[in-house]
């Protein structure tokens, strides 16, 4: 089963792509920051404390976000096996504190996919997504910080998956199709993902004119 995490700076697109890969593999997607706003919403402790760090763009300390993950990660691997992580972890402390996690409960992630996308191109995303969706945490100023806050704190994190072998990278810079199949092609080349019965795979769905997104 697929158990992997996504990694991107804002707006390259993690939350799309890993609802997309849960579809098809029916792995759980777990967004951290969905379950941080829920939290949020809730209005309580736990959620004020959280939203003392979300509003101004910071990240949200290392004890209050596993608080809230761990659980949904335990869950996610008794309800389907797997996970699609997104969101999750951010720094070093993080991936270091995950990986042991994932090491005690046999729940080791077997690739990390790391999404990228020009920093205007993610600014200029991030800010359709405040229009349209009302999201008031999206202002251009937030979006700046956001981006030089993953630029200090989760940009390391690459390097550290790539030593270990399980980075796969894929820029979304490009039709979502093309991000979709290069992905399963990259997962089916590790072994995680088979082809579906009477399919073809993603490479000659795309010379033959399908879309990988109805795979």
């Amino acid at each position: 089963m697929v158990r992997v995490i996504m990694l991107s700076p804002p707006g390259a697109g993690k939350g799309t792509h890993s609802r997309w890969l849960t579809l098809q593999t029916g792995a759980a997607h777990i967004s951290s920051g969905d379950l941080l706003r829920e939290e949020v919403a809730r209005g309580s402790d736990l959620g004020r404390q959280v939203a003392s760090y979300t509003d101004r763009g910071d990240l949200v300390p290392d004890e209050l976000i596993f608080s809230i993950l761990a659980p949904a990660v335990v869950a996610a691997a008794r309800d389907t096996g797997g996970y699609v992580l997104d969101g999750f972890p951010r720094t070093m402390p993080q991936a270091l504190r995950a990986a042991q996690f994932g090491a005690d409960l046999a729940l080791t992630s077997n690739a990390v996919i790391y999404l990228t996308a020009p920093e205007e191109e993610l600014v200029s995303r991030l800010l359709d997504r405040a229009r349209r969706d009302g999201r008031a945490d999206d202002t251009l100023g937030v979006i700046r910080h956001r981006l030089a806050v993953f630029a200090k704190e989760t940009a390391p994190l690459i390097d550290y998956y790539r030593g270990r072998g399980i980075l796969l990278e894929l820029s979304t810079d490009r039709p979502e199709a093309d991000v979709r199949a290069d992905l399963v092609n990259q997962l089916q080349a590790r072994g995680l993902m088979v082809p579906r019965a009477g399919e073809p795979r993603p490479d000659l769905a795309e010379q033959a004119g399908m879309s990988p997104g109805n795979m």
